[in-house]
């Protein structure tokens, strides 16, 4: 009788699991307790960020954290809601906007945006590797 029950719930993830690859872009995770102060920081320091972007030769990897997906509240966690990190990204505009600028002007960043589905506009901060690998952190174009 258990499996009965379960059965709808669990063809319902299946379904849902091969139409959100369609959607998405690659390889995009949410953020958890450790990506927390990284975001915090790429979004505060977008500006300072962006005057590095023009000097990326190559993109070896890129991550994309997405900033707007629904976290689930945890006891004394420490994760600000999406809404949170949409205030952050307005009060810190201007550096977010050369950010996202620079990103769609280095033709190296651009494509490598490209690559996993991601428009420069979407983009709220960056960490940039030594290598040039980036970690994007993005709400998704419907709620940007």
């Amino acid at each position: 009788m258990k499996t009965l029950k379960a059965l709808p719930f669990a063809l319902a993830l299946l379904a849902a699991s091969a139409i959100v690859p369609l959607c998405a872009p690659q390889a995009v995770a949410q953020v958890t307790n450790i990506d927390v102060q990284w975001a915090i920081s790429s979004i505060q320091m977008a500006g300072k960020r962006a005057s590095q972007v023009p000097g990326i030769k190559k993109v070896p990897s890129v991550g994309v954290i997405r900033l707007d997906i629904p976290t689930v509240p945890m006891y004394r966690g420490d994760i600000p809601d999406w809404q949170d990190f949409k205030i952050m990204t307005q009060r810190n505009a201007a550096g977010v906007a050369k950010l996202q600028r620079n990103l769609a002007a280095n033709p190296v960043t651009a494509a490598a945006l490209a690559k996993v589905r991601v428009k420069p506009s979407q983009v709220a901060g960056v960490q940039i590797g030594s290598n040039g690998a980036l970690r994007l952190y993005i709400f998704s174009a419907r709620n940007w």
